[in-house]
């Protein structure tokens, strides 16, 4: 008996400690960009009428991080905003766990001067990492000729993404590029 008392004091011990340790946080990059170059779109059809809501927009947090400098998504930021045929959209990060989806809190993806891309990121376990983007682009042409969002493009796409890399969500009109990594910054600091 007096044996079993230490094995059992011990293995408790190695249970609470477990228990005790943090789920790993992982840092989300985002950068959302038009593309302007026609001959991509493939003479492609796009029926407007099918657009579906954007579900968990009003809920969605919000990050306000920009993309760490020095990051791959700051620096292919950088180059695409140089290039003519290409205008940045979006480019955020933020800081979370990785939990199911059924639990995972939907992350706001807006432009923040003139309202062409609106949306939601979901990132979650579900045996691997996955994200889910759900974007809603306005090209700016169509803001300008009639003063509504009459031409609206959607990217739905859920799917398992690479860790420590870069992954890239297409559509002929605009794309995502995501990168998710481990975290090793300071703990406190969310979306």
């Amino acid at each position: 008996m007096r044996r079993i008392i230490p094995i059992v004091l011990a293995v408790l011990g190695l249970c609470s400690q477990a228990l005790a340790t943090k789920a790993p946080l992982y840092e989300i990059q985002v950068l959302v960009f038009a593309n302007h170059l026609r001959k991509l779109d493939g003479h492609e059809h796009w029926n407007q009428e099918k657009l579906s809501p954007i579900a968990g927009f009003k809920k969605a947090l919000s990050p306000s991080s920009s993309l760490p400098p020095g990051s791959h998504l700051a620096i292919a930021q950088s180059i695409l905003s140089h290039h003519r045929h290409y205008t940045i959209l979006a480019a955020r990060s933020w800081v979370q766990n990785m939990v199911p989806l059924r639990t995972t809190k939907a992350i706001q993806i807006k432009s923040r001067t003139d309202g062409r891309l609106k949306g939601v990121i979901r990132v979650f376990r579900w045996h691997l990492i996955h994200v889910a983007v759900d974007l809603h682009y306005t090209p700016s042409d169509a803001l300008k000729n009639t003063g509504s969002s009459d031409t609206t493009y959607q990217l739905w796409e859920s799917r398992p993404v690479a860790l420590r890399r870069t992954n890239y969500f297409d559509h002929p009109k605009f794309g995502v590029l995501v990168r998710v990594v481990p975290y090793v910054g300071p703990v406190g600091s969310g979306p």
